[in-house]
């Protein structure tokens, strides 16, 4: 996380709350001195009230992820890359989160242009 920044809130931005538990578990309390909301979904207030400093933790679209940085908002994406696709989409435990090879990856820029 941005040392410089360590007053701004923290967004974990997800409908699984496996997903939460497994988030809060790989941060092991770094950071989490620092307000928390936790939420299902990113709404267009909540994108407003954010700010630089800031931090976001989540499985958002592309354009959402670009806003944020655009923001000076940090953005961390969880990625699941072993979801078997019968479980796509479906709630999973905590360990199917871990058995699913569960990575949080630190997104720092997107170049994208709408076609």
């Amino acid at each position: 996380m941005c040392n410089e920044m360590d007053n701004g809130r923290i967004y974990i931005i997800t409908r699984h709350q496996s997903t939460v538990h497994w988030i809060l578990a790989k941060l092991n309390g770094k950071g989490l001195d620092r307000d928390v909301f936790v939420t299902g979904h990113l709404s267009n207030e909540m994108m407003l009230r954010m700010r630089k400093g800031d931090t976001v933790y989540g499985i958002l679209p592309i354009h959402l992820i670009r806003r944020l940085l655009r923001k000076g908002v940090e953005y961390f994406h969880v990625v699941l890359p072993h979801v078997p696709y019968e479980l796509r989409g479906k709630e999973l435990t905590l360990k199917q989160v871990k058995e699913f090879g569960g990575q949080i990856w630190k997104i720092d820029d997107i170049k994208c242009f709408k076609v």
